[in-house]
């Protein structure tokens, strides 16, 4: 018995299979599939896959270390790797493959085959700007495939995922492409690169910041009629403020880039929803005002256009979120506080347009996680909520109709945390139980959404052991998983509707984590990185003794 991968047993089918079938599987290219196309897994931000044919309560006890690369990046201040989005089953002339993508601080935007461990290819975009503590001058703002405002549906299950048996861990830290194997999938061995108004009235599109015509001219093609559909390509926004679309199968520019936003902005929570790209900035770096930004790709001769906070920079590590409401949501740092200012607050915006809908806000505290959109039923009626975290050490749930109630101060419901959440997730159990999680500065809460006559109340269903500022929460199938920072790093799974622990890494991760990555996952398989950045991959490996013994034969 051994393991092997999914490549391999592509190629072992095709081998039993006749002749004829080879060349029309060569031939054949199809859009890869996912549930982690972007930033928080979703444009919900949710960090929840649905419906995983690998990762569950019942294998957990196989859940194991897979693979570590070391990717050829330089972090740059808390920035090293983004968080990584996937595509899975990508039919191409070699079969079918899967990918990770993660954005680099210095610039890159890197692709990794999952199934073998391998560096697939790199695209670096030239040197990055000044550094500071508050402004990286980096690659900020990560890498996203297209998304949708509805929410996700359970996905029917899907192809599994092999691996080949690797060597023992602890294997001494490679260099820049270089695989270690762990005891999972997976016989890689070494990869090589390729190559505004007063509160209560209406905010139009702002003008782009003083530094730039932001978005000026085409879009590389893009044009032609709404309705156009974009390529399917990874897309990166770079430090000098220019969007790039690159073809999944090997880095090469799909359209030209184009201006997005001016250089050295401090950006965040880059997103691709409806042929509209947005992103959110924070800092006012590179003179770069902060707030939303949006383009649309389907016009012949776009133009970014952008609502200002006109006060604290956008909160949480993956900016704004967005409801089949047809709602931007974005929660606010501290700032000027005025009539004209929306720092301390939440705002809801239209999408495409980004004019002002509504705003909620505690008072002079300012948010620390990016706003959460789930969806809870009552009856016939279905509530599209947002949840926030605050530094006053609150959960807030807000209705979509309503942000703050005619006082713009109301919410739905609060709970107290103990301390400031800085991400959250939401996941929806077997029994229709709604929970809401999130990662304080000791531990993971998870909290129990309940909703009668149209108000939800918060009960805490469970804590987490005691974990060193956390970065995650993730949810796959009903499994939680968080991880503990520090010069150590240790990830955690944890049964969702108790918190029983069911799984830590113990010393295989070497080095803290990356405070810009967070946990992501696809098709059985966790991603994680550390600040040096290395990505790591775990998961639980595929096992087919009998195709593998015809293989060998």
């Amino acid at each position: 018995m051994r393991y092997i991968s999914r490549a391999a047993l592509f190629t072992a089918s095709c081998a039993l299979l006749p002749s004829v079938f080879i060349p029309l599987a060569q031939a054949q290219f199809g859009r890869g599939g996912g549930v982690w196309n972007t930033a928080g897994a979703d444009a919900q931000r949710s960090s929840w896959a649905r419906t995983d044919t690998r990762i569950n309560s019942t294998s957990m006890p196989g859940f194991a270390f897979l693979w570590k690369v070391k990717l050829p990046n330089d972090a740059k201040q808390q920035y090293a790797l983004s968080p990584s989005v996937m595509v899975d089953s990508y039919i191409g002339y070699r079969g079918f493959r899967s990918y990770a993508f993660v954005g680099g601080a210095s610039n890159n935007v890197i692709a990794l085959d999952t199934d073998l461990g391998r560096l697939e290819w790199n695209k670096n975009f030239g040197a990055t700007g000044q550094s500071s503590a508050t402004c990286p001058g980096a690659m900020t703002a990560g890498v996203t495939r297209p998304a949708s405002l509805a929410f996700p549906a359970a996905a029917a299950g899907g192809r599994g995922r092999g691996g080949g048996r690797g060597a023992a861990s602890g294997v001494s830290e490679p260099e820049a492409g270089a695989i270690t194997i762990g005891q999972g999938r997976n016989g890689g061995g070494r990869g090589a690169p390729a190559a505004g108004p007063a509160r209560g009235g209406g905010r139009g599109p702002g003008a782009p910041g003083a530094s730039g015509a932001a978005g000026r001219g085409g879009f590389g093609g893009f044009g032609g009629g709404r309705g156009t559909r974009p390529p399917d390509a990874v897309y990166a926004l770079t430090t000098d403020g220019m969007l790039h679309t690159l073809y999944i199968s090997n880095g090469q520019d799909a359209k030209p880039p184009v201006r997005f936003l001016p250089s050295d902005a401090n950006a965040s929570g880059l997103i691709l929803i409806d042929n509209v790209i947005y992103a959110t900035t924070a800092g006012n770096c590179g003179g770069v005002s902060n707030g939303v930004w949006a383009i649309d790709t389907a016009e012949a001769s776009p133009t970014a256009v952008h609502w200002a906070t006109n006060g604290g920079g956008v909160a949480g590590n993956v900016g704004a979120a967005f409801g089949p409401s047809e709602s931007v949501y974005v929660a606010t740092g501290d700032g000027e506080y005025s009539p004209a200012a929306f720092s301390n607050s939440v705002v809801s915006l239209e999408t495409k347009t980004l004019k002002m809908k509504d705003w909620f806000t505690p008072g002079k505290s300012e948010f620390t996680s990016s706003p959460l959109v789930f969806e809870m039923k009552e009856g016939d009626k279905a509530h599209e909520l947002i949840a926030t975290a605050n530094k006053d050490g609150k959960l807030y749930i807000l209705s979509s109709e309503s942000l703050g109630g005619a006082d713009h101060k109301t919410p739905l419901a609060s709970a107290s945390l103990g301390s400031a959440a800085h991400s959250l997730a939401s996941w929806e159990d077997g029994s229709g139980t709604r929970w809401i999680l999130a990662d304080t500065d000791g531990n993971v809460t998870a909290l129990k959404v309940t909703m009668q006559s149209g108000k939800p109340s918060l009960q805490t269903g469970w804590t987490s052991r005691a974990l060193t500022s956390p970065i995650g929460p993730a949810v796959i199938n009903g499994i939680v998983f968080a991880a503990s920072t520090g010069s150590s790093s240790v990830l955690y799974a944890f049964d969702g509707a108790t918190g029983r622990e069911l799984f830590n890494s113990g010393s295989t991760i070497t080095g803290g984590l990356a405070h810009s990555g967070a946990i992501s996952g696809s098709a059985g398989q966790l991603y994680l990185s550390t600040a040096d950045s290395t990505l790591y991959a775990f998961g639980i490996p595929l096992v087919a003794p009998d195709l593998a013994a015809r293989t060998k034969n």
